[in-house]
């Protein structure tokens, strides 16, 4: 008899808490709280059998920002954007473009993010050159020569290494890369393994996901001041020092498989408009030039452009870049690569120094 009562007692909870999270989803539901969907990256399985992060097949619209709805895709390669082939076809020029999330495109759609918008500018141009979107929100340059180590399977070109400025703070705090170790660790064990597919559609779930990720943006906040010259803390050496010597070890391993390297700076809204907060991309620029780095500024294109704040970033809802600002960002950098030696067979262009001339959209 005790037992029944025991049995009986832990079925009510369990349809108890049953019944608490069905209202509870519906809640988030109904007010728009929380997504229901969000981009997965990839299960223990997925990462040993596809070069990208990316779960793959996903197709869904990222509403982790009910202002700014997109939609996103990802390939059978674990990539963003339409398939890619694994096999490189004859007479294909491919671009292995990786980066944080200014590169992945968050808040656009897949085919305004700039690996796209630049691939349909040297399309065009040169004829079949492909771009692959390597970009990874959160990364940094650890984390992206994990990204490019993995794509060379792809046997790419060119590899193009996009720099946002919060590239060197990010790497006081654990790296994206051994989070999401751990995130496909989690996942792949029993039960969650049986559940995840489900769980991942869920408010619920999204929502525990993003606050996490609050938290931990507050366990380590971003303490180094990277816009001033001369406000820098006592790790700004430190970290800057790692940087420069993970990019050199990155160039090294591509150079050693004759891949060229070329890196991008994209300003954020702050350092495009004022010139105080310029000392983290003027540091990079000239560090990537002394490493024998080829540099292209982002920021001369959108500075000439003359467009407001508003229609180069997605202000003020966030301050990644809109389609626009990517739009200008893109005819810029093409024509650099297509001027420069790598393109040189394939866009039928003298080779020139990329960075050296400050040729801008119209």
């Amino acid at each position: 008899m005790r037992v029944r009562v025991i049995v009986m007692r832990c079925a009510a909870l369990g349809m108890g808490v049953l019944l608490a999270l069905a209202l509870g989803e519906g809640l988030l539901r109904l007010l728009h709280l929380a997504p229901t969907n969000g981009v997965a990256t990839v299960t223990e399985a997925e990462f040993r059998s596809v070069p990208g992060i990316l779960s793959p097949g996903q197709r869904l619209v990222d509403r982790s920002n009910p202002r700014l709805p997109y939609q996103v895709a990802t390939d059978s390669l674990g990539y963003r954007g339409p398939d890619v082939p694994f096999a490189k076809d004859s007479g294909e020029f491919r671009v292995l473009f990786t980066g944080d999330s200014f590169t992945f495109g968050d808040f656009v759609d897949d085919d305004q993010t700039l690996p796209a918008q630049l691939e349909r500018r040297l399309h065009a141009r040169c004829g079949r050159v492909r771009v692959v979107n390597a970009g990874l929100g959160d990364a940094t340059i650890v984390d992206e020569a994990h990204l490019v180590e993995r794509g060379l399977r792809l046997s790419p070109d060119v590899v193009i290494l996009l720099f946002s400025e919060n590239d060197v703070s990010d790497l006081n705090r654990v790296s994206t890369w051994d989070r999401l170790a751990e995130n496909r660790r989690a996942k792949s064990r029993f039960p969650l393994s049986l559940a995840y597919p489900l769980l991942r559609r869920t408010a619920l779930w999204n929502l525990g996901l993003h606050v996490a990720a609050v938290a931990r943006a507050r366990a380590h906040p971003r303490r180094v001041d990277w816009s001033v010259a001369g406000r820098e803390d006592s790790a700004t050496p430190r970290l800057r020092d790692t940087y420069r010597r993970a990019l050199l070890a990155l160039r090294d391993t591509l150079a050693a498989r004759q891949v060229p390297l070329v890196v991008a700076a994209y300003p954020s809204h702050l350092a495009l408009f004022r010139e105080a907060q310029r000392g983290q991309l003027a540091w990079f620029t000239q560090m990537a030039r002394q490493t024998d780095g080829s540099v292209v500024n982002l920021m001369t294109p959108l500075a000439v452009s003359g467009l407001p704040a508003t229609t180069l970033y997605l202000l003020p809802y966030d301050g990644h870049p809109s389609p626009r600002g990517y739009e200008v960002a893109s005819a810029y950098l093409a024509d650099e690569l297509a001027a420069s030696r790598p393109f040189a067979a394939v866009c039928g262009a003298r080779p020139v120094r990329l960075g050296a001339r400050p040729r801008v959209p119209r």
